[in-house]
């Protein structure tokens, strides 16, 4: 009998926060975007018959109910904290924590993107640059991975092997290496970002290669908010705040051109009447 009426206690309690939960999400308002994530917020589809008998509202509707679920922060929370501090999973989607850094896994290489910045860049080059007389410059960036993924047991990509490819599919454009100024320390820790105040050796190495030279003052501004960058929110997990993080403004670079006895062309140096370049994305278009 007390086996009984604890069973019925236990449905009743489990079917009172299912209901409770349920009724939430139905008449909660809708948000229209994740702060933290930085992305939008799946709405709720149109209900047709067309998108019923497709599947198409199914999948949206799951969507909406994942997004617009209520307490979703604290869940995340919880469920990015059960993943890496219970069950021992060393990243939480694609999100890892090493050294104090927080980077995303970025494997293996892929290949698709670089067949479409080669088709980007060659379009620019042969309708914009070439018959202007322009000279054209390529750098690869590494991001975090490049200092910490091999060396923690992560996925790596093969960078020489990536900086290879990217120059074999731009040929025609000057490299300019940058790996041997860049370090750990560069990068902001919860952001895909580099300090500007760390890498002004590698500004200095840039305008060399292109025959400019960088002149002006650099002022120093401390930002009125903290900045947590997109790794912070994405991650959902207690990091300590990143307040003790630098905070810099943008600074201004003026490029004056050099006076050397043989100064290169800087890549800007195209003739009057150059139509202005259009805004294309390098990013791989998706059906």
């Amino acid at each position: 009998m007390k086996t009984e009426k604890k069973d019925l206690v236990t449905l009743v309690v489990l079917g009172l926060f299912l209901l409770g939960f349920s009724l939430w999400a139905l008449f909660k308002p809708a948000d229209a975007a994740s702060e933290s994530e930085r992305r939008a917020l799946a709405q709720l589809p149109q209900f047709t018959a067309q998108s019923v008998l497709s599947g198409g509202f199914a999948q949206q509707f799951e969507d909406y109910a994942t997004d617009q679920f209520p307490l979703r922060e604290p869940f995340r929370r919880l469920k990015a904290l059960t993943a890496t501090r219970i069950l021992r999973q060393r990243d939480n989607n694609g999100l890892y924590l090493r050294e104090g850094y927080l980077s995303k896994l970025e494997y293996p290489m892929d290949l698709s993107s670089l067949d479409h910045v080669e088709e980007r860049f060659s379009y620019l080059c042969q309708r914009y640059l070439r018959e202007a007389g322009c000279s054209v410059y390529r750098c690869a960036i590494p991001d975090k991975n490049y200092f910490l993924a091999a060396a923690g047991g992560y996925p790596s990509l093969d960078y020489e092997a990536f900086v290879q490819e990217l120059r074999r599919r731009t040929d025609g454009m000057q490299y300019i290496d940058v790996f041997d100024l860049l370090e750990l320390e560069d990068y902001y820790r919860t952001d895909a970002h580099w300090r500007q105040e760390r890498i002004q050796d590698v500004a200095a190495r840039l305008a060399d290669a292109m025959g400019v030279t960088l002149t002006g003052s650099y002022t120093q501004k401390t930002l009125e908010k903290p900045f947590y960058g997109v790794y912070y929110g994405q991650a959902a997990l207690p990091l300590r705040h990143p307040a003790a993080q630098p905070k810099y403004a943008r600074r201004a670079l003026r490029l004056r051109r050099s006076r050397r006895s043989a100064p290169k062309p800087p890549a800007a140096a195209c003739p009057a009447g150059v139509r202005p370049l259009p805004k294309l994305s390098l990013q791989k278009e998706t059906a």
